[in-house]
């Protein structure tokens, strides 16, 4: 196998380890001795960390976990910046990292946060330097304005998640991102909504809980 093979495929591998890494489930046991999965909605993400531990914890859980998402794409950026394959496949296994994490029996968060992590790294590291840096950033404002304007009025996690997720590919490719981007960002937000597939069935029974902080 040649050498350089081989080391796109040890980066990929580490790209997925490093993305299951479990942030809320670490964070909560080192502060409660406890399992998260077995409290509030059991969900091993921020919103989860949020609504029992308060909004302190719940934002270092976001934090962490857009990190998990931004650092392999930065890390690639300096190894492999020529390389939009790899980048869009190291952009998904990042997600299915924190979405299926083979430290918790692959059951983890719904991938928001990292994901988002994802997005800033796509967005803002000049992969394709025919594009420009105001035309780049597109996607992050624009998920990100997303999130913000539908949590605001609607005050629910996911209804907003998946909005955010919807703007994601259409973002990428009308700001004229590199198509192995926009298929990564295709795939990612499959995922997303694969993930959140138990949330859309209570959004549509009007069920979903809204988040109210910790306790709530």
């Amino acid at each position: 196998m040649n050498l350089i093979i081989f080391y796109k495929i040890l980066f990929v591998i580490l790209t997925y380890l490093f993305g299951s890494f479990p942030t809320a489930f670490v964070l909560y046991r080192l502060k409660t001795g406890e399992d998260i999965r077995k409290v509030g909605s059991g969900n091993v993400g921020g919103t989860n960390v949020t609504r029992t531990m308060g909004a302190t914890t719940g934002v270092l859980t976001i934090l962490i976990d857009m990190l998990k998402g931004f650092l392999p794409i930065l890390v690639l950026y300096f190894i492999f910046p020529d390389d939009l394959i790899l980048l869009a496949i190291v952009a998904v296994v990042t997600v299915i990292g924190h979405i299926y994490p083979v430290y918790l029996k692959f059951k983890g968060g719904k991938g928001i946060s990292t994901t988002y992590g994802v997005v800033l790294g796509l967005s803002c590291l000049p992969f394709a330097d025919d594009i420009s840096l105001w035309l780049r950033i597109i996607p992050a404002i624009a998920i990100l304005g997303t999130w913000l304007v539908v949590f605001a009025i609607s005050r629910i996690v996911s209804l907003a998640s998946l909005l955010a997720s919807t703007v994601m590919p259409l973002s990428f490719y009308f700001s004229k991102h590199p198509m192995p981007v926009v298929i990564a960002t295709i795939c990612i937000f499959a995922i997303i909504f694969f993930a959140h597939r138990d949330n859309i069935k209570r959004l549509i029974r009007k069920e979903e809980k809204r988040l109210k902080g910790k306790g709530a």
